[in-house]
């Protein structure tokens, strides 16, 4: 197995009162790729902004590459090789293809520009669309465009938060395929989806979040032995 990239220890995050994340471990892999799965409301989002920086935990710890982030804002771990790619598309409408992919280089501070033109060869539906404002493309393109700007700040691991959410199965395929490719060019994965099936096919590691807790499932030939079972449970 890989060296562990991320880690996640303890990990519990409240909103008020209302705790969403309680006790919550969580283990990557370095250049693999982790699912979390779980039904909507089940914490999986709050895991992600507090994993990015988005969202600071009450306690708990965070480790990524043998350093503790938990304080850190998302700026500075996009600079360690940390980014995000929220639920909701984090696209500039106004803006070009082009200029949205430029914009989200500026965190990196000094991202190598050669980084574009392998983000249009992983995406030539992107490439075809510099020049189009990114208002004006359908939903699974925006979604295609909010991944690559993700990844033109050449991160080491990746966040993708919902990636397939509303899209149709055409596009499913398309993002999965990416996530793929993703993860043979050596970014690690972490997603989190509420439908299993993205995840039975592209995630090495399994992780069920249920009532605000997490509960690893295994590998890829361990979870795929439980697949119905735990699709009724996300759907719980």
């Amino acid at each position: 197995m890989s060296d562990e990239i991320l880690s996640v220890s303890d990990l519990e995050v409240s909103y008020g009162d209302m705790t969403v994340l309680r006790n919550v471990d969580l283990s990557v892999p370095e250049g693999g790729v982790v699912s979390v799965v779980g039904a909507n409301g089940a914490g999986k989002t709050t895991l992600m902004k507090a994993i990015s920086g988005v969202k600071d935990p009450d306690s708990g710890e965070i480790t990524f590459r043998d350093e503790n982030t938990v304080g850190l804002d998302p700026h500075e771990l996009i600079q360690r090789g940390l980014t995000y790619v929220p639920e909701r598309h984090t696209v500039f409408p106004e803006m070009t293809v082009l200029e949205n992919l430029r914009t989200a280089m500026i965190p990196a501070e000094g991202s190598n520009s050669d980084v574009l033109e392998q983000v249009f060869e992983l995406f030539p539906i992107l490439d075809e669309r510099r020049q189009q404002d990114a208002g004006t493309m359908s939903g699974g393109q925006q979604q295609m465009l909010a991944i690559a700007q993700g990844l033109v700040v050449e991160p080491d691991i990746i966040l993708l938060d919902e990636p397939t959410l509303g899209l149709a199965p055409k596009i499913v395929e398309d993002v999965r395929d990416t996530i793929l490719e993703i993860s043979d060019n050596g970014v690690t994965v972490l997603l989190v989806d509420e439908k299993i099936q993205l995840s039975k096919e592209v995630a090495e590691d399994l992780y069920l979040m249920r009532k605000s807790t997490l509960q690893y499932l295994g590998e890829r030939g361990e979870f795929e032995a439980e697949y119905e079972r735990i699709l009724q449970e996300t759907i719980e």
